[in-house]
């Protein structure tokens, strides 16, 4: 029981579930008023580009990635399967603004892991990578969904979604510090010993981007979520397991989710 219970488990990491529910969690923080055809989409199109991401990108070092996609790839070819024609579908039932707006982020995502002759990849570079996923997530999370409507408030959430997420990815790179290729010059590996300033300004610039938007004690929440996030992070290096970035640093934003709901509750 308790070895299948470690395939699901890995299989739910594996298959990147967990990704797909974490942006739905943080898509639901920023919009309460949520599209079940959008989070469709959402859900759908996270699971296939980041499979398709990581089936294009066997020339990394990750072995427990490279082993695991081994081991289930039939599965995980079923899973595509299934979850390609449902973002299709999904995408295609969404107002033509929106799926305009989808398109250039769709793109970008393509291009990210895209090998053309010598052409470089986006992510053979670590600062570029990391501005990417970031764009990406806020511009699906915040700045889509408000697309017929954009003023400053938006754009400022679509800032903060954008450089939570950077920070995240900070603590996956300081994870692959020791596999990464030099080249790639992640921050982690630029400023090795500097990674506690860096958490620190990007806390300082989040909760001031925080008080800026919701200028209400109330929302003491998402400083919360910032600072356990800063400590996942930077506790995430190479002698911890896959599971702890996998599991808890993609949980941040489903964690975040959970106490929004826990607070909202408490002052109903």
């Amino acid at each position: 029981m308790k070895e299948l219970l470690k395939h699901i488990f890995d299989l739910y990491l594996i298959l990147n579930i967990h990704v797909a529910v974490a942006v739905i969690a943080l898509y639901m923080v920023f919009n309460r008023d949520a599209d079940i055809t959008y989070i469709i989409f959402l859900f759908s199109s996270t699971i296939v580009s980041y499979n398709l991401i990581r089936l294009l990108s066997f020339g990394s070092n990750r072995f427990f990635i490279k082993k695991y996609y081994a081991k289930y790839k039939q599965v995980i070819l079923l899973f595509l399967g299934l979850t390609i024609p449902v973002s299709l579908l999904a995408f295609l039932k969404l107002h033509l603004v929106i799926q305009l707006a989808i398109i250039p982020l769709f793109i970008i995502t393509f291009l990210y892991n895209f090998d053309y002759k010598n052409l470089p990849k986006f992510r053979d570079n670590g600062i570029i990578k990391i501005l990417i996923v970031g764009f990406v997530w806020a511009g699906l999370v915040v700045l889509i969904p408000h697309f017929n409507n954009i003023d400053t408030v938006i754009l400022l959430k679509t800032l903060l979604v954008f450089l939570y997420i950077v920070m995240l990815t900070l603590g996956f790179d300081k994870r692959d510090i020791l596999i990464d290729q030099i080249d790639l010059k992640t921050l982690p590996q630029l400023f090795p010993h500097s990674m506690f300033v860096i958490y620190l300004i990007f806390f300082l610039i989040l909760s001031g981007l925080n008080f800026i938007i919701y200028k209400n004690p109330n929302n003491w929440i998402n400083e919360l979520i910032i600072m356990i996030s800063i400590v996942i992070s930077c506790h995430s290096n190479s002698e911890k397991s896959f599971y702890y970035t996998a599991f808890w640093l993609e949980s941040m934003p489903i964690l975040w989710l959970l106490f929004s709901l826990i607070n909202n509750a408490r002052l109903l």
